[in-house]
């Protein structure tokens, strides 16, 4: 029995015949693509555990491809490969809802351990094509309190509306944790046994955006082969949460301000009205006002949603609630791994700019790979930090300054060792020294 489905999207071929190989013979079936448009039709046509996909694709680059697949279906984890120039664009492929990301040359071992990670838990993919609803139910599972004082005044106010059913629009940073301030609301509100159903708009699509929020009969439109209902319908005497409301269009702007007002919905091809007891939460990671300003919202339905604002400040700004959090996302992947104090002094230095998404994504990255029970400073990812040095200020000495070098050429040949020792008019040999000694890539 296969232990899992896997699609393997890179433009070289001796990458996808190393993850075909290596995969099949632990028991997983591998299916490959060359490019990005094959990757996607493979993806639409059967259902997957695990997509690891490049990020460096001609033509649609991974983030395009990671952002139309999570339109298809956010059930299936995808794992990001990159060089090591193109890091900042995993950290931006982890806020889009990417599980993690590997930097090439990747260690076979790290990407084979992130995939049976991925792939606990969950049966192994059938052939049917499942167009998974974008909602979840919240189960009790445990939610950290943030011992900072921002987030205490918060927690204040979420106490105090929770058991109300007026409209909360949460704002904040992409990865700040406005999904789980929702969930919060909810499990404290007199609706907790009720459905918590969360959309994403960010990855919502436009043109089906009223079938996907409000439903639709069957034959409504060109492949409405059967009716649907739709995700407002289905948080009946729950909760509705939306999060990054700012990226509907204008015209569903209107049918969802008409939604608040009346609590009744058409579906799509319908006459007949219904009516939807929810209460309804919404996120945006936008500055509300400035898009009223560019005619982006209608302010009629901006002054509705912000009965109540919320607005979660960014880790960088709350560094009290930094290791708190590493050490609650560090006991669900591993029970038994410390950090030192070290590790604490270069968490409270980095920015950050993934905020708690970024932070739970390279804990676990941490707990995957360091080989004591002890995490240390050898154990950081290199780019992290090289940017805690930038941005310290700190004296460096005349290694330190190599190894920045050797970094920066890296970065700029997207990891090509070859055309990085020309480039530093070493040979190949040599470089191989020097990356080692710095663990450039460990």
């Amino acid at each position: 029995m296969s232990l899992g489905r896997i699609l393997a999207i890179d433009d070289e071929k001796n990458i996808r015949l190393l993850i075909s190989n290596e995969f099949s013979l632990e028991g997983f079936e591998v299916v490959t693509a060359a490019s990005g448009e094959e990757g996607l039709a493979l993806y639409k046509s059967r259902k997957f555990d695990v997509v690891l996909l490049d990020i460096k694709l001609p033509k649609l680059n991974g983030i395009e491809i990671l952002k139309r697949m999570k339109q298809i279906s956010r059930a299936t984890e995808i794992i990001m490969i990159t060089g090591y120039g193109d890091i900042q664009t995993a950290v931006e492929a982890i806020k889009l809802g990417a599980r993690d990301y590997v930097t090439k040359p990747f260690k076979l071992d790290e990407l084979l351990t992130l995939v049976r990670r991925s792939t606990q838990k969950k049966p192994p993919a059938s052939d049917t094509v499942e167009q998974t609803d974008d909602f979840q139910s919240i189960n009790g599972g445990q939610i950290i309190r943030c011992p900072s004082q921002a987030m205490k005044k918060i927690y204040d106010i979420v106490d105090r509306i929770a058991t109300s059913d007026y409209t909360v629009l949460i704002c904040g940073e992409t990865g700040v944790g406005k999904d789980v301030l929702a969930s919060r609301i909810h499990r404290q509100s007199f609706r907790k046994n009720g459905p918590f159903i969360s959309l994403d708009c960010g990855l919502l699509s436009q043109s089906l955006a009223e079938s996907e929020l409000y439903g639709h009969r069957k034959g409504a439109f060109s492949g409405a082969s059967e009716a649907k209902i739709g995700l407002v319908e289905k948080s009946h005497k729950g909760t509705l949460f939306l999060d990054e409301i700012g990226n509907i269009d204008l015209e569903v702007q209107k049918k969802f301000l008409r939604f608040i007002e009346t609590k009744r919905i058409r579906r799509v091809g319908e006459t007949r009205e219904n009516h939807v007891d929810t209460r309804i939460i919404l996120a945006t990671n936008l500055d509300l006002e400035k898009a009223m300003d560019k005619g982006l919202l209608r302010s009629d339905l901006f002054f509705r949603m912000a009965e109540f604002t919320v607005t979660i400040p960014p880790l960088k700004d709350r560094p009290e609630d930094i290791m708190p959090l590493a050490e609650h996302f560090l006991s669900q992947f591993s029970v038994s791994k410390t950090i030192t104090p070290e590790v604490d002094d270069i968490f409270l230095a980095y920015p950050w700019p993934g905020n708690a998404r970024e932070l739970k994504a390279t804990i676990g990255k941490l707990a995957l790979m360091a080989d004591a029970n002890t995490i240390t400073a050898d154990d950081i990812p290199r780019h992290l930090i090289t940017q805690v040095a930038v941005s310290t200020g700190k004296p460096k000495t005349l290694e330190d300054m190599e190894k920045e070098h050797i970094l920066t050429i890296l970065a700029e040949t997207g990891g090509n060792q070859t055309q990085a020792a020309q480039i530093l008019n070493i040979n190949r040999k040599t470089l191989y020294k020097k990356i080692n000694k710095y663990k450039i890539f460990s």
